[in-house]
């Protein structure tokens, strides 16, 4: 549907936080993609409508459909493949919260018939990217959003504009 051309390749902000390990107090530094917005459904829609040239009722009533679907399937067990995009599976969180870790740990059970329904902590929706999905994910192109848009740069643990030295942006925690 949509071409891998130069033009319709993602752009991708990104912004460096910083964190800093509980136990060594060490400071490390890593890029988090910035979400840009949420979209609706409705702007989902209104793009799909125009991108396949259909009408915007013709396309929510199909996308209404997809979704209703989804999660029937889903809801029985089953893995929903949708080609291009992806696989939408579930699956069950089944250990034990270690407050003093801080992690999860594992709750298995030394017999098949100590193992029930109680166990089970949550139910989850997992999504597989599919392989063009994952192919374009890789092809898009990375830009630091504080840089770019902000012209901050990131000085002693704090985002500074080059021209004023004013501070900005916060301290890089996010």
């Amino acid at each position: 549907m949509i071409n891998n051309t130069k033009d319709n390749l993602g752009k991708l902000g990104y912004y460096p936080v910083s964190i800093e390990d509980g136990d060594t107090g060490n400071v490390k530094y890593y890029a988090r993609l910035t979400p840009y917005s949420k979209k609706s459904k409705e702007e989902i829609n209104t793009w799909a409508s125009r991108f396949l040239k259909v009408s915007e009722a013709s396309m929510k009533v199909a996308f209404e459909a997809l979704a209703e679907a989804i999660q029937y399937f889903t809801l029985n067990g089953h893995s929903v493949t949708l080609d291009t995009l992806g696989t939408f599976t579930l699956s069950t969180k089944t250990g034990i919260w270690d407050a003093q870790t801080q992690k999860w740990t594992s709750a298995g059970k030394n017999s098949m018939d100590d193992v029930s329904a109680a166990d089970i902590k949550g139910v989850y929706v997992r999504f597989r990217p599919s392989v063009q999905l994952r192919s374009k994910m890789a092809a898009c192109r990375l830009f630091d959003m504080t840089k770019r848009d902000f012209g901050y740069q990131l000085v002693n643990n704090t985002y500074v504009k080059p021209d004023d030295g004013q501070q900005g942006g916060g301290n890089g925690n996010g």
